[in-house]
């Protein structure tokens, strides 16, 4: 049953549906918003989803058990008014979608242009928005690489504003820094949509801010119920709760080459942030990168122009940062000496799940060991073939937060996810533990077979 009345200036126009559960005892309940003139069979954003049940002391009285609201059913259910959701296609696709697309798949100028079949002037006359982008274009592009058509009418947001902060090395190439960025703009948006539809509370990171690197990793481990002599147990989860989301592997293509290990956008008007590893990384370095990220969360979102290089001061400070956090300085001085053998240090690596790398690293700096002992272990270290792989194996994590996100506030339809964020369905997949198989049997209704009498 669907119903929808003429709305005021002051309501929009939303549909209703519901159906009823076979034993009549229940009722679900969804407000969905129409973007553009519907099309029988397509999909629109949920503004709203109620499992309803009923309750009190009369029939049309009924409680949410999802959001513990008291709602009156009729048998004709009028337009809700509600705040006009700010549109997810424009009217006008921007441009920047087409460069995005560009840095997404790898392309230059020219080989886009042939795989749309149109001119590489064409090309970059809608990148610099002296064009629009035709429908007829779109239509191929979403065919050719698999794209949402929203893809290209995604409205500007607090997930791209902010200066990207990476953690890479020296060599890293323009061409891999623009794919990086590209596919962190898709998670990023992704991941708000996602937190803000669920109704997860933001991020306020503000507050953990200290002048020293020391004392604001005191306060997170406290604020988080960590004593200050133990590990942390799962960094990943450890972020999350702080209401930033993770992504661990960023890139789903053949990473080998790119000199990338982690990003953030810093920004103070993104309270639901976002930090990524790139590639693959050893569990250890994972745990550090993702915490040294959160260092640029905390520190930089006052950023203006990107970070220079790999020994800037932001750089250092965010090593500093996660370096405090996982090792506090009590616990270095307390496990580690002047003559602690390199082999010595895998067991404080087992412990605290840190490089060993890292662990000379925050020893020199504390100044625990002297530089000369610090010089003598990194080439032990690097004789021994550690700068490639180290030994002792660190737990390896997992995220959470944004596929249990995207359940609660989404739905299960990776297609539906796709549609409502402009993200390719298969990077959603690649983020999510979202299951497309299940998720195509689920559009397939059973019909009820007939009872005889």
């Amino acid at each position: 049953m669907a119903e929808s009345q003429r709305a005021t200036s002051e309501q929009v126009r939303l549909l209703a549906l519901w159906d009823t559960a076979e034993d009549g005892a229940a009722v679900k309940l969804r407000v969905v918003h129409p973007l553009v003139p519907g099309i029988y069979g397509s999909k629109v954003p949920i503004d709203l989803s109620y499992e309803i049940v009923p309750s009190g002391g009369s029939l049309p009285r009924w409680s949410s058990s999802g959001r513990r609201r008291m709602m009156t059913f009729s048998q004709r259910l009028t337009v809700m008014r509600t705040r006009a959701m700010s549109p997810l296609v424009e009217k006008q696709p921007r441009g920047a979608r087409l460069l995005a697309l560009r840095h997404l798949e790898g392309l230059s100028q020219g080989d886009l242009a042939v795989r749309l079949s149109v001119s590489q002037s064409f090309i970059s006359q809608v990148e610099k928005h002296l064009k629009p982008l035709p429908r007829e274009v779109i239509e191929v592009a979403c065919r050719e690489f698999q794209l949402p058509e929203q893809f290209f009418g995604v409205s500007p947001g607090p997930s791209e504003t902010g200066v990207a902060t990476f953690r890479k090395s020296s060599k890293a190439s323009v061409r891999d820094e623009n794919y990086v960025k590209a596919m962190f703009g898709e998670a990023a948006r992704l991941f708000r949509i996602a937190s803000q539809s669920s109704g997860y509370r933001a991020a306020d990171l503000s507050r953990l801010s200290m002048p020293e690197e020391e004392e604001a990793a005191e306060l997170i481990r406290e604020s988080l119920g960590l004593d200050p002599h133990v590990p942390i147990p799962n960094v990943t989860r450890a972020l999350e709760r702080l209401g930033v989301g993770v992504i661990h592997q960023l890139a789903p293509r053949d990473v080998c080459d790119l000199d990338h290990f982690g990003m953030s956008r810093p920004s103070a008007s993104n309270d639901r942030p976002l930090v990524t590893t790139v590639g693959s990384l050893p569990p250890a370095v994972s745990r550090m990168t993702l915490l040294h990220e959160l260092g640029h969360l905390i520190y930089d979102e006052s950023l203006s122009v990107p970070i220079p290089g790999t020994r800037s001061p932001e750089e250092l400070r965010a090593f500093r940062f996660a370096s405090a956090m996982l090792m506090p300085a009590a616990v270095v001085r307390s496990r580690i000496t002047e003559s602690l053998t390199l082999h010595g240090y895998l067991r404080v690596k087992a412990d605290y799940g840190i490089s060993v790398a890292a662990l000379i690293k925050r020893a020199s700096d504390l100044r625990v060991i002297s530089r000369a002992r610090a010089r003598s272990l990194y080439i032990q270290h690097s004789s021994q073939g550690w700068r490639r792989v180290e030994p002792v194996a660190v737990a390896a994590e997992e995220p959470r937060l944004l596929s249990q996100a995207i359940r609660r506030g989404l739905g299960n339809d990776p297609e539906f996810v796709a549609s409502r964020t402009g993200v390719k369905q298969s990077l959603v997949h690649h983020w999510t533990d979202l299951d497309f198989h299940q998720s195509e049997q689920a559009k397939v209704l059973p019909f009820r077979r007939p009872t005889h009498q």
